[in-house]
């Protein structure tokens, strides 16, 4: 069933006094959700706070936690922050001591290989000192930080106050395209849009847009694999895969444009491995490995997302691979992966996600 997949409030700093960044989300927190009640909007499924980048030394990890602990703890269940670091920063240096805080997720900037390599040394080379599930919640930003409330990839770069939301309709996509019925998408497009605005002018906190971004969830009828290989006719990773995904960007785009929808981020089909119960058996069969999920990165996918990869994975290749994919597409694709000790094919059993493969590279 369609529904708001999150709301996220953008917080401004000027002062990264931690008492004075959890004030203000906890504030305009309580203001937006409350009038998103108001507005008739109850299903959203998660609540979400977006900073600016963090300076190099204005937190440390112990920052963080309270950050996280004290924001989340104050609006219930399904609670995420994004903390969004620099490459240098002492965050970067001490992740893994918070890498067991489920509320905090990181992001960082790259736009070359020593920045990269940097990254590896600091996050993905201590895998045996973190869990597994923290590297859901870190992804590497390639060229810039895109404002957007898919997480962990976000950061509020344009350091203003606002809310923004994302979706869950890839059914009602699906029944536009599949059943020719435009007329669900369109109603529900324009419903969720009126409830924010009308949310923005309760709060009087800018709505500042929705990211289109067409995303799965573990759900049958959230696949977007599924309705990829609905409108080729073929299994996902089979000839016209790409096409057809670009279509269904170029047909997103073009309906937000000619309704005149107020829009942010990404807005691009992603395919998150371990978030798409279809697109999960595919790389379970062995059918869509790693490089191609990179070659789809090139035209029409938002980056590489929730994708184990195997105990002999060159990290740093990947990497280089999706930078490369930014410098040729000339726009911010993102990468969030998460490495094993096992060989590919293996099933691994993610928090909150349930069983996923490790992909064949």
């Amino acid at each position: 069933m369609a529904r708001p997949r999150a709301v996220a409030i953008h917080i401004p700093v000027h002062s990264w006094a931690v008492d004075e960044v959890i004030s203000k989300a906890i504030s305009f927190g309580e203001k937006v959700f409350s009038c998103l009640k108001s507005s008739g909007m109850v299903d959203v499924w998660t609540k979400r706070f977006v900073l600016p980048p963090i300076p190099e030394k204005a937190f440390g990890y112990r920052d963080v936690e309270v950050v996280a602990k004290e924001i989340s703890s104050s609006f219930g269940d399904r609670v995420i922050v994004a903390f969004p670091i620099e490459p240098t920063s002492q965050v970067m240096k001490e992740i893994h001591k918070v890498s067991s805080v489920e509320s905090a997720y990181f992001s960082t900037v790259c736009i070359d290989g020593e920045c990269i390599k940097h990254v590896i040394n600091s996050v993905y080379a201590k895998t045996r000192e973190v869990e597994i599930n923290f590297f859901t919640r870190f992804a590497i930003s390639f060229g810039m930080w895109v404002e957007t409330p898919y997480f962990p990839a976000t950061a509020n770069t344009s350091n203003v106050l606002g809310f923004s939301a994302s979706l869950r309709y890839v059914d009602i996509v699906s029944q536009a395209l599949l059943q020719n019925n435009l007329q669900l998408l369109r109603d529900f497009l324009l419903n969720v849009n009126k409830k924010l605005e009308d949310t923005a002018k309760c709060s009087n906190i800018p709505f500042l847009g929705i990211d289109y971004s067409l995303s799965p969830w573990i759900e049958k009828d959230e696949s977007i694999a599924s309705l990829v290989e609905s409108l080729t006719g073929s299994a996902i990773g089979s000839p016209g895969t790409l096409n057809t995904i670009y279509a269904l960007n170029t047909f997103l785009r073009g309906l937000v444009r000619r309704m005149g929808l107020r829009h942010i981020g990404f807005n691009e089909v992603m395919l998150p491995v371990a978030e798409d119960s279809l697109l999960n058996l595919r790389v379970k069969e062995g059918l869509i490995r790693v490089r191609d999920l990179i070659s789809y990165s090139f035209t029409c996918v938002a980056g590489l997302d929730m994708v184990a990869l195997p105990k002999n994975a060159n990290i740093y290749g990947v990497a280089l691979d999706m930078l490369t994919v930014y410098r040729v597409k000339n726009k911010v694709v993102a990468m969030r992966i998460i490495p094993t000790d096992f060989d590919e094919l293996s099933e691994v059993v993610l928090k909150n996600f349930g069983k996923t493969y490790v992909a064949k590279l």
